[in-house]
């Protein structure tokens, strides 16, 4: 395996990866399971190093013209760190310097590409008030100022809603206009139909299956009919009731203005809407870890918890769960919240090595969580989650990262885990899921207000 060398030429900027040669005006897509290895390809093209901070290498390597100022920008799945906190406009600008000189017009460099990306009215807000999907395509916006000849996109389209993927749709057309090279990777190929694309494929690096748990197959779900939206508390004891809520954006508008919703017992709800619609703030809202105006929340029995009040009831997975990893091995990371939960060593192991293998993640055990891919992560924190077995899952976009196989496995060891201990499962997403019917209730969160789906 050769490292990637960058070549100063003086032609079209071209890549080649192994047998794929592209050059300007070109885009490669790059395919294949969770774990394949895509993340890794890209990262090494960029000159990075892997996930878990080791050198990585690729057979292959990119050319650009002299005096190309950006020769190639990565674009991570999930938002690096530098674009988490500061002003939406300075986190862009400074994503610049070093590479133009100061003075020269990268106001408009920054206020182009948030217009690109459809972020122009946001250009004064903070990056904490933003969704993950907002913060993505502020990502995006970094790397479209910098004009890079080569653009290696990993996942661009999992965070983002319908509208954000017709975005995206159009800034792709628009560089290779320019006689840009792109390479994406994408779980959802689909999403790139229409696209010109060279199409390069990475079968699995290893042959782990994926067990389909016990009464969990996922073709009894199709063309299932979700139950009527306005299923009431009568049906089932609730284990999540919440009355009222009223939460104000920073501008003092509401986000919530007395919005209400019952899970009960053993029901999985789907709550879907737009990017920046609230779906994270409002499951924050639910443990207690975002404060409200007015209005109440109760949990199995509590009135208003807190955080801390919640381990071993509830299963919450924020929506990148794999920077609050800290465990030195997949095993010890699944267990942890289990030791909080008070169990005993033997009760722990043999709900660890269970949730291991539903989850496909058996041979990855003594594995650093921070060396596996991003769905590979997103599944070691569903695996902990389950066998702490709660009485509510609130899941922030639990799919994201994960391929449409080991997604709808997911969905079925979630629909397992929720039968066998009755539990309520609350599935917050900006698209749809891989399986009809999968959901007992459809709600669409929209400008504030819960909206059954039918």
């Amino acid at each position: 395996m050769k490292p990637p060398i960058f070549i100063l030429g003086n032609g079209a900027p071209w890549l080649r990866l192994g047998r794929i040669h592209l050059t300007g005006g070109q885009c490669g897509l790059i395919t294949g399971p969770s774990g394949a290895g895509k993340t890794t390809v890209l990262r090494a093209l960029a000159g990075l190093p892997g996930g878990d901070g080791r050198s990585t290498a690729v057979d292959g390597g990119i050319a650009v013209p002299l005096g190309t100022a950006t020769p190639a920008v990565f674009v991570p799945q999930l938002p690096d760190s530098p674009l988490r906190s500061g002003r939406v406009d300075a986190v862009v600008e400074t994503g610049l310097r070093g590479r133009f000189p100061p003075g020269g017009d990268n106001g408009g460099k920054v206020a182009e590409a948030l217009n690109e990306v459809g972020l122009e009215s946001a250009a004064g807000r903070m990056v904490e008030t933003l969704s993950m999907g907002e913060r993505h395509r502020l990502a995006l916006a970094t790397a479209l100022a910098a004009d890079p000849a080569v653009l290696l996109l990993d996942e661009p389209f999992a965070l983002l809603d319908s509208e954000g993927v017709q975005m995206l749709r159009a800034v792709i057309r628009r560089r290779l206009a320019r006689g840009r090279i792109l390479l994406v990777s994408e779980h959802r190929p689909e999403r790139m139909t229409g696209l010109p694309a060279v199409h390069l494929r990475m079968p699995a690096m290893d042959g782990a299956g994926l067990p389909v748990p016990d009464g969990a197959d996922p073709a009894a779900w199709q063309g299932a009919r979700p139950v009527d939206a306005m299923v009431t508390a009568a049906e089932a004891p609730p284990v999540l009731l919440a009355e009222g809520l009223r939460v104000p954006r920073g501008d003092g508008t509401p986000l919530f203005d007395r919005l209400a919703m019952t899970v009960p017992a053993g029901r999985r709800v789907h709550l879907s809407g737009m990017n920046g619609t609230g779906k994270s703030t409002l499951l924050r809202c639910l443990i207690g870890a975002e404060p409200v105006e007015g209005g109440t929340v109760t949990v199995t029995d509590l009135r208003n918890p807190s955080p801390r009040d919640l381990p071993g009831r509830v299963g919450f997975l924020p929506q990148d769960p794999p920077r609050h990893f800290f465990a030195e091995t997949v095993r010890t990371e699944i267990g942890f919240a289990l030791t909080r939960a008070g169990l005993r060593p033997p009760d722990r192991a043999e709900r660890v090595d269970r949730a291991m293998a539903q989850f496909g993640l058996s041979p990855l055990a003594d594995r650093s969580p921070q060396s596996l891919s991003v769905g590979e992560r997103q599944l070691v924190a569903l695996a902990g989650l389950v066998a702490g077995r709660p009485r509510l899952f609130l899941l922030d976009e639990p799919l994201s990262g994960l391929d449409p196989q080991r997604a709808t496995h997911a969905l079925a060891v979630l629909a397992a885990a929720a039968r066998r201990d009755g539990s309520a499962v609350l599935l917050a997403s900006h698209d749809s899921l891989p399986v009809a019917g999968w959901a007992d209730r459809s709600l669409r969160l929209e400008n504030g207000r819960l909206h059954a789906v039918a």
